[in-house]
């Protein structure tokens, strides 16, 4: 799990960046939250975060200085600068610190996630290969790699029911015998992620396949993966892949 620290002295931007992520669903957690960047950097000594999501104009410490600081001492700590000012010399001084990443306020729906996601799992100048890198992107355990036989066995039903749009975890209890409650506690015990995650995981994944093939149509995948909105497909595949299905489909993940 990836522990995140948002910074921003405006109390209500930190609660709508924290509230309004699905952490959970890229594997992280928020574990503090700071309103200027001294209290961020006594705030890092406690949590020691992996990833500082940060905004640039601050009282007592801006979020350049933040991030100047954060590199002497964590140099494994990520940063991504969030903000309102996009002139050039903030954006060049943030590259100059080589913080991870830059986002204009207000930022879209799934953008962040994305953000994160690409941050935290695809390296440029790696060697990995691009069914490395989406599995790296989209880590799911198998069948092979769990012990309880219930759990075992609702992974192999996502595998032959994602495709339903009315797929739920109720049915999937129901074909298992088990109660939803039990099942629910059982799976997320053995997988470290819940059924609906998994499933959303999975969905993801297969549309990478398909979206392979430059004749299929983005429609045509999310409807193969049990996705009858676009609009809300596209979303969660940008929040898990970094990127819209049209610019995986033309560009991969490089």
């Amino acid at each position: 799990m990836t522990t995140v620290m948002i910074v921003d002295d405006e109390k209500y931007v930190r609660l709508g960046i924290k509230g309004e992520t699905d952490w959970s669903l890229i594997g992280c957690e928020v574990v503090g939250e700071a309103s200027n960047g001294e209290e961020a950097l006594e705030l890092a000594d406690k949590v020691r975060p992996d990833l500082v999501i940060s905004d640039i104009r601050m009282p007592k410490m801006d979020g350049i200085e933040l991030a100047e600081q954060l590199r002497d001492k964590y140099p494994n700590t990520k940063v991504i600068f969030l903000t309102a000012y996009n002139e050039f010399e903030y954006a060049r001084k943030a590259i100059r610190l080589g913080v991870s990443d830059y986002i204009l306020k207000p930022f879209q729906d799934g953008e962040l996630e994305g953000v994160i996601q690409r941050l935290l799992h695809l390296h440029p100048n790696g060697t990995a290969q691009e069914a490395e890198l989406e599995n790296e992107l989209i880590s799911l355990k198998k069948k092979e790699e769990v012990s309880n036989r219930y759990v075992q066995a609702a992974i192999e039903y996502i595998e032959n029911h994602y495709s339903d749009v009315d797929f739920s975890v109720g049915n999937l209890a129901e074909a298992l015998s088990v109660s939803e409650g039990h099942i629910s506690r059982l799976f997320k015990s053995e997988t470290d992620t819940s059924i609906n995650n998994y499933l959303t995981k999975y969905r993801i994944k297969k549309a990478l396949d398909y979206l392979k093939d430059m004749n299929v149509k983005v429609y045509e995948v999310a409807d193969k993966v049990g996705y009858q909105d676009i609009a809300y497909f596209s979303n969660t595949f940008k929040k898990l892949v970094g990127r819209t299905p049209s610019e995986y489909q033309n560009k991969g993940l490089e």
